[in-house]
């Protein structure tokens, strides 16, 4: 082989067998200061990337995607552009294999909680994306894409909490966490209950990815998480007065009614989940309403509150009553994705 050095014009390399050796290192090893032009070799990922200063971003030269197994695939098309989404719907732990890596965004939604008895409604589970042009929990702006090297990642989908007689704790359930890749969201808070000591006191909301509905009497919503989901309201004493509506993952609870969710494409089509339950009522009409994205409604005097559609990470409904306590179980968690590929848990 031959190497040509001719001033400004750069080196010409000519050859059968030679080869040039860029730099090499992980993402992290990145230049601290980089300028435009910039190539070297990315070990996590295993392509060669470039600096592009008008964009501020390291850029592939490997247009062949992110390569992985598992979960339930699905090829989009968006903005003319071709995804492939693996998406993860049941509950437990599975594996997703990733053979060859690259960037990818994602949506993580945990399961959402169980309304309260005679009590609030359950909070919606925590929501974190990096979607590009979406939103996390709490209207933030969504998270920077990750960079996945080869290797296999547990993912996790956390189940929806489960409903129960009033004052019995046991049976009242938070949602799960569900995580992939150090990314976590927690799972939605229980609704206040009467006759139960939660997190925060008898009656009063729990803590969660979005927090709950306060139950019995004058009692406070629980807190969400900042980025995942909004707190619950608090309830109201008197003949008439209501339980308060959890937290969803895109808006605070009016009063009773659940909080709504957030909207998604991440697999192509515009879907909202992680809404927050509809707190119960006492004598009066109506109950709390489920806020968008699948939530429960809460019940009137001595019903049952209603339970949460599945696989949307949303809160189930409040009972209300001296009788029928008993509150259907929230359902599992959404499931998990990456768009790149997508991963949508």
């Amino acid at each position: 082989m031959s190497i040509t050095i001719s001033g400004s014009d750069g080196i010409d390399q000519s050859g059968t067998t030679g080869s040039t050796i860029l730099p090499r290192g992980t993402t992290a090893q990145r230049p601290s200061s980089p300028v435009d032009g910039m190539m070297r070799y990315n070990t996590d990922i295993n392509v060669v990337e470039f600096y592009d200063g008008n964009t501020d971003e390291w850029v592939s030269t490997d247009n062949r995607g992110v390569l992985a197994t598992g979960g339930t695939v699905t090829d989009i098309t968006d903005n003319g552009i071709g995804y492939r989404v693996h998406t993860f719907s049941s509950v437990g732990t599975s594996s997703f294999q990733v053979v060859r890596g690259g960037e990818v965004e994602y949506l993580v939604v945990a399961g959402g909680g169980a309304g309260g008895g005679n009590g609030g409604g359950g909070g919606a589970g925590g929501y974190r994306s990096s979607v590009v042009g979406e939103n996390s929990g709490r209207n933030f702006l969504a998270a920077p894409k990750i960079t996945l090297g080869a290797q296999n990642y547990s993912v996790v989908v956390g189940a929806g909490g489960s409903g129960g007689q009033y004052n019995n704790r046991a049976q009242h359930t938070d949602g799960q966490d569900s995580s992939f890749a150090g990314i976590v969201s927690a799972g939605g808070a229980v609704g206040g209950s009467e006759g139960i000591t939660g997190d925060n006191g008898s009656g009063e909301g729990n803590n969660g990815g979005s927090g709950s509905g306060g139950g019995y009497q004058n009692n406070a919503g629980g807190f969400g998480i900042s980025g995942q989901g909004f707190d619950g309201a608090a309830s109201t004493e008197g003949s008439s007065g209501f339980y308060g509506g959890g937290g969803g993952s895109g808006s605070s609870p009016s009063t009773m009614d659940g909080g709504n969710g957030t909207a998604s494409s991440i697999d192509g089509t515009s879907t909202t989940r992680a809404a927050g339950g509809g707190g119960g009522r006492q004598e009066a009409s109506p109950a709390g309403i489920g806020g968008a994205g699948g939530a429960g409604d809460g019940g009137i005097s001595n019903g049952t509150a209603s339970s949460a559609v599945a696989s949307t990470g949303s809160g189930g409904g409040g009972s209300a009553g001296e009788a029928a306590y008993q509150v259907t179980a929230a359902p599992a968690s959404l499931s998990f994705g990456t768009k790149f590929n997508k991963v949508n848990i």
